[in-house]
């Protein structure tokens, strides 16, 4: 992974690819979140074909996303197990945090799209259609568009209902 601090101007090496169920992984999606634990508050999630993982913004080592402090588990090196985590073994091909609410993040995968309301600790599934894509507006995490099952529709409440775009 490269990252560049002007803008794009220059880049620079940050890490190696995410390291997930003992081995590199290819990130397929990336967001950055900024929460309270982090060294800068701000934790790179990465979306692989087999699952998610993230790392601080020091870069310094990637994680499984746990419940309870993140900091504390990463300095331990032990992690507590998810209460619900996204199901294992499938690619997540978009990850999406809005900046008003940043612990809200949803994730598209093969068997739907799911949504997290605490940093992606607990995963609820709001569609079961295919999803490819995912965006949340930057002032209302409520507010999303996804592709899902090929067709791109929006939901005004989180995910809980949903409409074709063209549909009034």
């Amino acid at each position: 992974m490269w990252k560049s601090e002007d803008a794009g101007a220059t880049w620079s090496l940050a890490m190696d690819r995410p390291w997930l169920d003992d081995a590199e992984r290819d990130p397929l999606a990336l967001a950055s979140v900024e929460l309270e634990t982090g060294m800068g508050g701000i934790w790179i999630y990465a979306g692989t074909e087999v699952g998610l993982t993230r790392v601080p913004d020091c870069f310094c080592r990637w994680q499984d996303v746990q419940p309870g402090n993140a900091m504390d588990a990463l300095v331990a090196g032990e992690a507590p197990p998810s209460e619900a985590p996204l199901p294992g073994g499938e690619p997540i091909l978009s990850l999406a945090s809005a900046p008003s609410a940043p612990e809200v993040m949803y994730a598209a995968l093969p068997s739907g799209l799911w949504a997290s309301q605490d940093g992606g600790v607990i995963w609820q599934k709001r569609a079961s259609k295919a999803a490819t894509a995912v965006a949340v507006h930057p002032r209302d995490e409520t507010y999303i568009a996804a592709l899902l099952g090929g067709i791109l529709k929006i939901s005004r409440d989180g995910g809980a209902t949903w409409i074709e775009t063209g549909e009034q």
